[in-house]
């Protein structure tokens, strides 16, 4: 793990104006974490405290269905912030869980931290609010695809957009991710 931030640093800077001092400041104010592939940031029924920078690795948040099958629901890349908002922003118990599929490393910081920081540097507001806006938008999408893509299309986008996943996930998290049975996800597999 890099202790000189660089990437978080980069990773702000992608995000939001600012200056490489305040940038610095931001990212100093994060604590180095590693998490072990099977490992969780966040299980379902605690309440999430952790706002974190995945730095290296991929992980993943899945729930139960009503008959007990996981059911993968996002996956988190290299360089992303991963957290629950809903039990984040609103502390109330989570119904995901949040899960290390390889070994990860990154930053983290409370939500009492980030509200400090918050409060400190106005530019970085923006940068959380970019955030949430990427990520309202990229859930989104995820949920018109579902109801106006076939399953194909939605496989052929996530090779596309996301071909980490397909090297490093099992495929029954990419299955359930995508929406279909395991046998669809070998057809297609095959197909392209």
């Amino acid at each position: 793990m890099s202790q000189d931030r660089n990437s978080l640093i980069d990773f702000i800077l992608s995000i939001v104006p600012i200056s490489q001092e305040e940038s610095q400041y931001i990212a100093y104010s994060f604590h180095p974490i590693k998490i072990k592939k099977g490992d969780f940031l966040l299980r379902e029924g605690a309440i999430s405290n952790d706002y974190f920078y995945l730095e290296k690795g991929l992980m993943r948040t899945f729930l139960f269905d009503l008959e007990g099958n996981e059911i993968t629901t996002d996956f988190f890349l290299e360089n992303n912030i991963v957290l629950e908002v809903t039990s984040f922003f609103n502390s109330v118990r989570s119904e995901a869980n949040i899960q290390a599929i390889t070994d990860c490393i990154g930053y983290r910081i409370s939500y009492e931290q980030l509200n400090t920081l918050f409060h400190q540097k106005p530019a970085f507001r923006d940068f959380g609010r970019a955030i949430l806006v990427k990520e309202f938008i990229a859930s989104q999408k995820r949920n018109y695809s579902m109801i106006n893509r076939t399953a194909e299309q939605r496989y052929q986008e996530l090779l596309k957009t996301k071909p980490q996943i397909l090297k490093h996930a099992h495929l029954k998290y990419i299955a359930s991710y995508l929406g279909i049975t395991d046998s669809t996800l070998s057809r297609l597999r095959r197909k392209v």
